[in-house]
């Protein structure tokens, strides 16, 4: 069984996937795949560059840098570098769930609509939080001022884009006893 679980970024997505691995899920986190080995393949390296710019390449290596300043903010930028990694995260991705079929499966994506990986879930969770708390969230997580984390958050989809689209919503603007009880709450409905 594979479950998706998305949300927008400070939603609380992290904290969701690990009640579920203290359940016995296998988590593809798919945000750290893609920094630790997707944006490692010369091929997904190529792509980036012709999109955006050699400069976004050093030695190498991708310029976080240099790409995040060319999309957050920019609706039509990150559509375009979504356009141009996309598959070939979900490609990747799809070869891990392949090796682990054989577990229940929690796959951690953000963009699991937009990389058409809902397609592989059997149910989908997404997790939301109101914008106020999603942007305290960020700032401190990510040390952002406030003015770059409502860029991030004005660039990724509003709350209804991912509720219209799951089976399950969990709101997190309480503490993390609420969180827990909802995310427990969902896996006794999938195992029931």
């Amino acid at each position: 069984m594979i479950i998706g679980l998305t949300g927008f970024s400070g939603s609380g997505k992290t904290t969701v996937s690990q009640i579920f691995a203290e359940q016995g899920y296998f988590v593809v986190d798919c945000d750290r795949i893609v920094h630790e080995e997707v944006y490692q393949k010369p091929k997904v390296l190529d792509a980036i560059a012709a999109a955006f710019g050699q400069e976004c390449i050093e030695e190498g290596k991708l310029n976080r840098t240099i790409l995040r300043s060319k999309t957050m903010g920019n609706p039509q930028e990150t559509m375009r570098l979504n356009q141009t990694v996309l598959p070939l995260i979900a490609e990747h991705i799809q070869s891990i769930l392949k090796q682990n079929a054989h577990r229940p499966i929690l796959l951690d994506a953000p963009t699991l609509f937009e990389s058409g990986l809902q397609k592989q879930c059997h149910k989908i969770i997404c997790v939301i939080a109101s914008p106020r708390i999603a942007l305290k969230r960020i700032m401190e997580r990510d040390h952002l001022s406030e003015e770059d984390a409502k860029k991030r958050l004005s660039s990724q989809h509003p709350a209804s884009y991912y509720t219209e689209r799951s089976d399950f919503t969990i709101l997190n603007d309480g503490d993390m006893d609420h969180l827990r009880a909802q995310a427990k709450e969902i896996i006794e409905v999938l195992h029931g």
